[in-house]
């Protein structure tokens, strides 16, 4: 199996200070009528899928297996301001969204975007984006990345991508004659991909980095993915029935504006090289 390193400072370049173009939340409404207030929340569960660092991973502190990560830390900021106790639980990327509007947790937060198709937004309410990444990457056993100077070069071949995501969306959409392969784990597609199970991953630019960084019978193929960005949100439940929203918009701004994204993608970077597999 293969193991997760991190990608030192490189995360940290694609951390949004501010929001770009279209990256407005639907509590818009709210705030505009004055609804600022802290809601009263005893407890703050965040739900989230942690296999992919450096956002949300497991990692073993003092005997503990604990998960931590970009957007985990930024929930406990979100809990914090709200005066709440603050729990994660992990969960399959492909069930996050059920099971946030189940009431099994209260928001997700797992480097999670506005999907093209509008599945996500239809599910639930979202917040201001707090994160824009590193554009996606392709990913090729090392030695094959010659092979493919476009999209249509993956015709007739295996890509995977992780389930629900948007780069399923890439494969199936735009490298037209592409088998893909869905899998809920990264790492289990990039074990496929090193066993020869199939050609090539989509993934997230900053996860790619991850295992490109620690791995050299990985490489990435030299193809424009830039626009296919759109900055990662927190969800929750639809309609907001808690109120969360106009408050974690607050702490988003105020994460990103006085620099404390930075410190959160710093301390995750650096745990990166701790992540536990499955």
């Amino acid at each position: 199996a293969l193991g997760l390193a991190a990608c030192g400072s490189g995360t940290s370049s694609s951390a949004s200070s501010s929001n770009t173009d279209g990256s407005t939340s639907q509590a818009e409404s709210s705030a505009s009528t004055g609804d600022t207030s802290t809601p009263s929340v005893d407890k703050l569960v965040l739900g989230t899928s942690a296999d992919y660092p450096p956002f949300e991973f497991h990692v073993l502190q003092d005997g503990e297996d604990k998960i931590v990560g970009i957007d985990v830390f930024l929930g406990e900021q979100i809990a914090e301001d709200m005066g709440a106790e603050f729990e994660v639980v992990h969960m399959d990327f492909n069930n996050l969204f059920t099971l946030l509007n189940q009431g099994q947790c209260d928001m997700v937060i797992a480097a999670a975007e506005i999907d093209e198709e509008g599945v996500r937004p239809a599910a639930a309410d979202y917040s201001d984006g707090y994160y824009s990444d590193l554009p996606p990457k392709i990913v090729v056993r090392a030695g094959d990345e010659g092979n493919y100077t476009s999209l249509e070069d993956f015709a007739g071949k295996a890509v995977g991508a992780q389930t629900a995501t948007t780069k399923e969306t890439i494969v199936t959409k735009y490298m037209t004659g592409a088998d893909l392969v869905s899998m809920s784990s990264v790492v289990d597609l990039v074990n496929n991909l090193v066993y020869g199970k199939c050609d090539a991953l989509v993934l997230d630019g900053a996860v790619a980095d991850q295992y490109l960084a620690s791995n050299s019978d990985l490489a990435a193929v030299d193809i424009d993915m830039s626009s296919y960005v759109e900055p990662y949100r927190v969800w929750v439940a639809k309609g907001d029935p808690k109120g969360l929203l106009p408050s974690i918009n607050e702490t988003i701004a105020k994460v990103l504006s006085d620099g404390t994204m930075d410190g959160f993608i710093e301390k995750a970077d650096e745990l990166s090289s701790q992540a536990l597999e499955g």
